[in-house]
């Protein structure tokens, strides 16, 4: 009998469900940002998740030997291998979701661009006609909650968000290839 589970359960007793639930909640505990600890980030969180679905040394000789013969940890290593598909494949997603925030972004620092475009030729006019005319383009190109005096201010909060996703990208990146070299 393995000290913890309930109903003297050994290791390799423990329904399915139970480990999953186990492993599932190890992960939110350890990843989570909680008010007495800091955040651990993903792939540091999975290192000690294997660590955990390593063999131990007990000192107790019967548990060694339910060790010994089922060849587990506190984490059923299917169970961990299971998880860190469902993380890559849900950063991997997270990326996607990223890029096509990337897309849309883009098409509006084109859109505002543009519109910076007009705002140059129209102030460059000595004619109100001129002028009118670069208006009413600017204004077409308006988005709800842009206007002529705040679209400057749109299209930086726009490339800042921009290099800001980029960086994020790349990061999940790395965590995604340190993830994908990790051994249980």
């Amino acid at each position: 009998m393995v000290p913890g589970y309930p109903n003297g359960l050994s290791a390799k007793d423990i329904p399915l469900v139970g480990q999953i639930i186990r492993v599932a909640d190890e992960f939110d505990a350890i990843s989570s940002k909680r008010q007495y600890k800091t955040h651990i980030g993903i792939s540091d969180t999975l290192k000690i998740i294997i660590e955990n679905s390593n063999p131990t040394t007990p000192k107790q000789s019967v548990i060694n030997k339910i060790l010994e013969e089922t060849e587990l940890g506190k984490n059923s290593k299917k169970v961990v291998k299971a998880l860190i598909k469902v993380v890559i494949d849900d950063t991997e997603y997270e990326i996607s979701c990223i890029f096509d925030y990337i897309d849309d972004l883009k098409s509006n620092i084109k859109r505002l661009e543009e519109i910076d475009e007009y705002y140059k030729k129209m102030i460059a006019q000595k004619k109100e006609s001129k002028k009118d005319y670069y208006l009413e383009g600017i204004k077409y190109l308006l988005k709800d909650g842009e206007t002529v005096e705040n679209y400057k201010d749109i299209l930086d909060e726009y490339k800042n968000a921009l290099s800001t996703r980029k960086a994020v990208i790349d990061k999940l990146f790395e965590e995604v290839k340190t993830i994908k070299k990790l051994k249980v």
